[in-house]
């Protein structure tokens, strides 16, 4: 049986105060389906032009597997040109090579003024965009972003199926504490092992050129490259004073205590973050049965 997803709502940008109400505030993932059409990028960043311009960098690759409990998440694979690397993707052969938090606008400045502020809501952090790129098969698995801001992810190049779930789910999904991460296979859950995963709903959607998911704080998110290639994420500050706080700690604090202990004690660090995410699933699901046991 699989998780129960369902489909991503749609909005226009002119639809801006229906957006920020029914989307935005209560932090429900939507999809603006022209938030980029006036931007030069939209016309611009094809294979062959971003190849012209940046071709020549080198560029950190990550495979489709998933983080081992004695590495850190963002340990490189392999470096490549990134001319070549773009040359693969755009062949949409499977290419299970992918670059994320690539922040190219440090090595090519001009690339932006290609894109333009958005209005849709106040915070965008423009001195932060970053690149996502993959190719077909690609996987990005499933996680949470660290420092708990809202994520406006813009398809320029191929399509990526996007599977989302709300943080009030963070327990039942086994999330492993001290990191972002979770070992549960979304595809294909395995409930005998994760029984906690039959309380989870999700949404899901595939994401088209021109097309931007708004992602909010703190949402988990798996990500498969249906065709190789590329996307802009634009990152907005959280409303809230305490997630703010608590995303510096998570980058910060957290992350570097469990880097300390992987290096340092790395299988009992593990078997201790693996018991307490069974723990807090039990506990999770022993929360949402108790009104009904009260009841009866």
């Amino acid at each position: 049986m699989a998780i129960e997803l369902v489909p991503i709502d749609r909005v226009r940008k002119d639809q801006k105060a229906l957006f920020q109400q029914e989307y935005f505030k209560p932090h429900k993932p939507a999809i603006i389906q022209d938030f980029c059409h006036d931007w030069p990028a939209y016309k611009n960043w094809s294979f062959d032009k971003l190849k012209e311009r940046a071709g020549h960098l080198t560029v950190d690759l990550y495979n489709n597997k998933p983080a081992a409990p004695d590495k850190s998440t963002m340990f490189v694979d392999e470096r490549m040109n990134f001319g070549e690397y773009l040359d693969k993707i755009a062949s949409n052969e499977q290419v299970e090579l992918r670059i994320f938090l690539f922040n190219i606008f440090k090595h090519i400045p001009s690339l932006k003024k290609d894109i333009l502020k958005p209005d849709l809501v106040d915070g965008f952090m423009m001195n932060l965009p970053f690149m996502f790129y993959g190719g077909a098969g690609s996987v990005v698995h499933m996680h949470f972003d660290i420092d708990l801001s809202h994520v406006f992810l813009t398809q320029f190049v191929g399509r990526k199926r996007v599977v989302l779930f709300a943080p009030e789910y963070t327990p039942m999904l086994y999330r492993l504490p001290y990191s972002v991460i979770t070992y549960t296979n979304v595809n294909n859950p395995d409930y005998e092992k994760y029984p906690a995963l039959q309380h989870v709903r999700g949404y899901e959607c595939t994401l088209d050129y021109g097309e931007t998911l708004y992602i909010p704080a703190g949402y988990w998110h798996y990500i498969e490259y249906i065709d190789g290639g590329y996307a802009l994420a634009l990152r907005v500050l959280n409303e809230s004073w305490l997630k703010r706080i608590e995303g510096a700690w998570n980058l910060f604090g957290e992350m570097r205590i469990d880097n300390f202990m992987k290096k340092y004690f790395t299988k009992p660090w593990f078997e201790y973050k693996n018991r307490k995410a069974f723990e807090n699933a039990d506990n999770a699901v022993r929360q949402l049965r108790q009104p009904q046991e009260l009841v009866v």
